[in-house]
């Protein structure tokens, strides 16, 4: 039986083929369900569509602005906040046209809109997602990417990468996490 995050996921497609961001957000997701399921407060029905939903807008940014726009090496302040900025009102418009919750949705859109360029919390389901998709980056897959996409030799990304844990995650589990996740990475060879 499909379910409403289904039609979430169905509709995010046609703007998740840059950025290799389908495979990011089915990563982002798992966290994300791993991470609700330790923080019984915070509402899957705001967590989920913003994480599947949260880098929609990379499709109304140029792709040969993105790679400036994130990363260690970003300078790009207007390009990552077209992606949010455009992310938000593409999120609203895919949940509205599937009747999704209208107060989950103000608050998705919330989310989405700042997702990167707010270095705070605005609440718990916030730091869900935020820490969903900063999880991603510690995975064998994340590192794989990430340092052939930044031009980074695997050992020197991996130095940085991992001095990023403790500054970049807000909750203690995405921390534990995210060291499960880097201890993996470090062990593949590259």
């Amino acid at each position: 039986m499909e379910t409403v995050y289904d039609r979430i996921c169905e509709a995010a497609k046609a703007y998740l083929d840059t950025r290799q961001n389908e495979v990011h957000t089915s990563i982002c997701c798992g966290f994300a369900r791993r991470l609700l399921a330790g923080y019984p407060d915070a509402r899957e029905g705001v967590v989920l569509p913003a994480v599947m939903l949260h880098d929609v807008g990379w499709k109304m940014v140029p792709e040969e602005k993105q790679l400036g726009a994130f990363g260690p090496k970003a300078n790009d302040v207007e390009a990552l906040r077209l992606h949010e900025v455009e992310g938000a009102r593409i999120a609203g418009e895919i949940l509205r046209s599937l009747g999704y919750d209208g107060d989950n949705t103000e608050e998705i859109m919330a989310i989405i809109d700042g997702h990167d360029s707010r270095h705070y919390a605005t609440s718990l389901n916030d730091s869900l997602v935020k820490d969903s998709d900063k999880l991603w980056r510690y995975t064998p897959t994340g590192v794989g990417i990430d340092h052939i996409r930044f031009n980074i030799e695997r050992g020197s990304y991996l130095e940085w990468l991992g001095g990023t844990i403790d500054g970049w995650l807000f909750l203690p589990l995405a921390r534990a996490m995210a060291k499960e996740a880097f201890e993996m990475s470090m062990a593949q060879k590259g």
